[in-house]
């Protein structure tokens, strides 16, 4: 019933517990796709062990940002209809399947669903809970996205058909923030999700190797990309406000962390929908502008921001 997907880059301290987390599901109608994604701290030696009937695995020549190439690539090797993923630093609880497979049987018109899920960032505990199991409009979802990041990678479960009509992770288009622009592009494909509050998954944040608020990121989220085409083809669309308010979200987060590593200048600002703005942007936008010192000053060519 279920391809279950993890793309590994050099997890070697990690991904015996991410395996172990999906073959100890309590429902076991799944295959399991290792990707080897150009590994090379002898995480592949590690899931050589795993292959069996039930557990395939692929191998890339070149690592991919993100493992977004490596995740479309056990989908397009996928057998069963429903997809889900995993990340190689992260574990599923054992409820995880049962739960997916327990709201697909309930909800059979819906193809995209999101679990709660909890998180470990510095030795603590948090996560994102959806307050109560519900069918809700994607015009709803994106306006519970617009303020806050609803879906997880390990959390979701999807379509196949769906997630090949959405277009999959943006391999390389983005080194991040592909996860939030494939949920945006789901978002805007489908008519309804059911969101769960059942806790399922835990992201290590700890485990990540990423420096909070300090990785280096691009100019433009991807997400605005996106936000940008879909208003281009859809002016008088009746989600503007929405899809604004989550590009701003996303584009402010990142420009304050390009002005954390020294990377940011004023010009960076265009990509901001203004009229849109609420309370939490403006905070972080203050936080661009208040103080400016250790971020690049802008080049004098450049206009000046309205």
């Amino acid at each position: 019933m279920f391809s279950v997907i993890i793309p590994v880059h050099n997890k070697k301290e990690h991904v015996v517990a991410a395996i172990e987390s999906v073959l100890a599901q309590t429902y076991d109608d799944f295959e399991l796709i290792l990707i080897d994604d150009c590994s090379s701290d002898g995480s592949a030696e590690l899931i050589r062990a795993y292959e069996s009937p039930k557990v395939s695995i692929l191998s890339r020549d070149t690592p991919g940002p993100g493992g977004y190439a490596a995740r479309n690539l056990g989908v397009e090797r996928a057998s069963y209809q429903w997809i889900t993923f995993l990340d190689a630093d992260d574990v599923w609880y054992p409820n995880h399947l049962q739960t997916a497979r327990d709201l697909i049987q309930k909800y059979q018109d819906v193809g995209f669903f999101s679990l709660s899920r909890e998180k470990i960032f510095k030795g603590e505990k948090g996560g994102y809970f959806h307050a109560a199991e519900e069918q809700i409009s994607c015009h709803s979802a994106l306006k519970r996205f617009s303020r806050k990041d609803i879906f997880h990678t390990n959390a979701v479960v999807i379509n196949r058909d769906l997630y090949l009509a959405a277009g999959g992770f943006p391999a390389g288009k983005c080194k991040r923030g592909g996860d939030s622009d494939l949920w945006l592009r789901l978002l805007l494909e489908c008519d309804s999700l059911v969101v769960s509050p059942i806790v399922t998954s835990c992201y290590a944040l700890d485990n990540s190797g990423v420096i909070y608020g300090k990785a280096k990121v691009e100019t433009v989220h991807p997400v605005q990309n996106t936000v940008m085409s879909h208003m281009r083809r859809n002016p008088n669309a009746n989600n503007a406000a929405d899809l604004k308010r989550l590009s701003n979200r996303k584009s402010l987060s990142w420009l304050v962390a390009r002005k954390r590593s020294g990377d940011f200048s004023l010009g960076e600002l265009g990509v901001i929908y203004f009229e849109s703005l609420d309370s939490v942007s403006i905070k972080q936008l203050i936080k661009l502008l208040i103080p400016f010192s250790g971020a690049k000053k802008p080049a004098t060519s450049q206009k000046k921001v309205t």
